[in-house]
């Protein structure tokens, strides 16, 4: 194998390597964010009544009149298939917190808040995985990530708040530079120095909304939360001379330079309007309906740029221009979600138990992968289960209400067929499917 050959499979080599996993959106929008919310399906932009609305509505932080603290710890534990296999999606697991401090400008309710969701195993994360093969793009990659909030809110009439914040999420940029000497034709006998630089950068984009008390039994609400594209970009630069030491060397300072720019992670921009109907004294209902802009969502495939000089050898290399990326053909979905909570039981000295559930009827944003890409999704069915339990104080030492929250929800995914137009196409056709499972607890200290 020639000098020239060997530099050429090493980038194309490298090509596929850094052909990214599909990845979407963060950990709070794959599972959640608080408890309670979780336990009613995530209708909250107009039920939110803790610091989760830093997450779901920043308008309802200025509902509240104590400063909240809240702590908690949540995992999801998915299992998706293909033909029956296990994808190895990772688990999604972290501590989740939020912070709530109210009070008033000018005779008008205000208040800041702050909401935070810590993975523990990674603060981001990356995977790679070959282009072709089946990933389910709303879930590959979205459980390694640091997520955190930053909000504002304002009474401006009596039963009208507004607020705003921005979200950060990180993202990664990497180098990998060998520089030294590669072994011709002993490849063995290479002298190589390796450094890598991995710069860890955030990415911001916006939420807001609005409430409005209607009725004394009635809230109403809307939110918008901004859309985002986490770009992973890579480098990979191979310089020095190609020969043997003590020789003359072949090529002398040849370099080979690839450049992977891809689609890390995507969020859809959306839009939710929300209700809280407090139906009887003891049982409210949660409703909301919310749009998501999933057709801009482009391939998120590497685009990959490669340059070498190999001096007398260059012009036997010859490098084709890649070709356009398939588009996805994602469309622009409506999910409805429902969510019941319902005083359980009181006691004398105050405690209450709440018992909470919820349901999600997603349908899915991808079309049956029938050509080149294998951008898997399908339509998903959402249960979720809670209690609350709270106790009026512990004594002195915390006079103000406590509350600890848990949850399970169970995601189904419906089975799908995936059927290949092209007889002859690397894949073939294969089925989908699969189940997310998720838990935790909230505990809610006011102050």
């Amino acid at each position: 194998m020639t000098a020239a050959t060997r530099v050429a499979a090493v980038g194309l080599g490298l090509a596929t390597l850094l052909a990214p996993a599909a990845a979407r959106a963060n950990p709070a929008d794959l599972v959640g964010f608080g408890a309670r919310g979780i336990a009613m399906a995530g209708a909250q932009t107009a039920a939110a009544d803790d610091g989760s609305a830093a997450y779901y509505n920043p308008a309802l932080l200025a509902r509240l009149a104590d400063i909240h603290i809240d702590v908690g710890y949540q995992l999801g534990m998915p299992h998706l298939t293909v033909d029956d296999r296990d994808v190895d999606v990772d688990w999604s697991r972290g501590t989740t917190m939020a912070l709530v401090v109210p009070g008033q400008v000018a005779g008008k309710r205000v208040a800041i808040g702050a909401g935070v969701f810590l993975p523990d195993q990674h603060i981001t994360r990356t995977r790679t995985l070959p282009s072709p093969q089946p990933r389910f793009a709303l879930y590959d990659n979205r459980p390694q990530r640091l997520f955190l909030s930053a909000d504002a809110a304002v009474e401006i009439v009596p039963g009208l708040t507004a607020g705003i914040g921005l979200a950060y999420l990180s993202s990664t940029h990497g180098d990998v530079t060998l520089r030294g000497l590669i072994g011709f034709p002993q490849p063995e006998l290479s002298d190589l120095d390796l450094a890598i630089a991995v710069d860890l950068k955030t990415v911001r984009y916006p939420h807001a909304g609005v409430a409005w008390q209607a009725t004394p039994w009635l809230e109403l609400g809307a939110s918008y939360r901004g859309g985002f594209v986490l770009t992973l970009d890579q480098a990979f630069l191979i310089e020095g001379d190609v020969g043997l030491p003590g020789t003359e060397p072949v090529v002398e300072d040849g370099y080979l330079t690839l450049r992977s720019v891809s689609q890390d992670l995507f969020q859809p921009a959306e839009a939710t309007v929300g209700l809280d109907a407090q139906l009887t004294p003891r049982t409210s209902v949660a409703f909301d309906l919310g749009w998501y802009r999933w057709s801009t969502f482009t391939n998120p495939a590497a685009h990959i740029d490669l340059d070498l000089d190999i001096g007398q050898f260059n012009e036997f290399v010859d490098i084709p221009d890649a070709l356009p990326l398939p588009d996805p053909h994602y469309h622009d979905i409506v999910v409805p979600r429902l969510g019941v909570e319902h005083l359980a039981w009181t006691s004398s000295s105050g405690g209450t138990l709440l018992a909470r559930a919820g349901y999600v009827y997603e349908q899915t944003p991808a079309p049956e992968q029938r050509g080149e890409t294998n951008f898997i999704d399908n339509t998903k069915h959402t249960m979720s289960l809670g209690v609350g339990l709270q106790v009026p104080h512990l004594g002195e030492i915390v006079p103000r209400p406590l509350s600890i929250d848990a949850f399970v929800a169970l995601t189904l995914l419906e089975a799908r067929d995936h059927r290949k137009l092209s007889p002859v196409d690397a894949i073939g056709d294969y089925r989908s499917d699969g189940r997310f499972l998720a838990a935790g607890i909230t505990t809610r200290w006011r102050f």
